[in-house]
């Protein structure tokens, strides 16, 4: 796969950042607008009414938030977690329990879900195809996976330490970046697994927003929020990529 001169993509990056920006939309409103075109935040709001959702390697439990914000509200959807360590938004689950994956499988009471996420969370773990065979066998028919990790060409981006020579903040700019990640898998592999699994990839891409480059950038000049910045900075690289899909439905009886 061809990709691009980390020499290259420095000077795009750099010349990028420190450009001045005239942003689309107001300040105050880049985050809402953002997050409610994001396919991480899509994936929440258009699950069927009264679903039941897993968010594996939940953080700090900030997909939380996307039940009530951005519009529509999804309050309808239970969420549950499992993480390594109790996120500070796990106590407004409807469930949650702690492991560490590459020692020993969820359990959560053998439930099933209509729909399983995950977000920067396979590439933290040894044995992806397990991970997606763990889905299938724990979603309901008709059920929906999401999920999103870093692209191919993210482990040939400038490294932060380059980049704060020239005013970044601290940020995952290379893959390599973050001492917590393991190989990165590609795309080819995890569509392999999941049809592997017997799921039926819906979607899959890099995610590219290119109006909310400059704009979430413009948000971190004014708040000085670094995640906005990685953000933006992820956006300009294409740095992140996301597959969805789905398990067959049940079987109609026959008449």
């Amino acid at each position: 796969m061809e990709t691009v001169s980390v020499s290259n993509e420095f000077e795009s990056v750099t010349q990028w950042f420190t450009q001045k920006i005239e942003p689309v939309h107001p300040v105050r409103e880049v985050l809402e607008r953002y997050h409610a075109q994001h396919p991480r935040a899509i994936f929440l709001k258009t699950l069927p009414a009264n679903a039941t959702m897993l968010d594996v390697g939940a953080g700090d439990g900030g997909l939380e938030v996307f039940r009530h914000w951005p519009a529509p509200k999804r309050l309808d959807v239970k969420l549950f977690a499992y993480s390594l360590e109790k996120g500070a938004g796990f106590d407004k689950y409807d469930g949650y329990e702690l492991g560490n994956w590459d020692q020993h499988l969820p359990e959560l009471g053998g439930k099933k879900f209509d729909a399983i996420y995950s977000s920067h969370f396979i590439e933290h773990i040894k044995d992806r195809g397990a991970y997606v065979n763990w889905c299938a066998s724990r979603l309901e028919p008709g059920g929906q996976v999401y999920i999103e990790w870093p692209a191919h060409d993210s482990q040939f981006c400038p490294t932060i330490q380059e980049l704060s020579k020239v005013g970044f903040a601290s940020i995952t700019a290379n893959f390599r970046d973050d001492r917590t990640h393991k190989d990165l898998p590609s795309r080819a592999d995890m569509l392999h697994h999941l049809e592997s699994a017997g799921l039926i990839v819906d979607a899959q891409a890099i995610i590219r927003m290119p109006i909310f480059e400059n704009d979430l950038l413009a948000h971190y000049r004014e708040t000085g929020d670094v995640v906005s910045l990685q953000f933006a900075y992820w956006l300009r690289t294409g740095w992140c990529q996301f597959v969805t899909a789905h398990a067959p439905e049940a079987d109609l009886p026959e008449k």
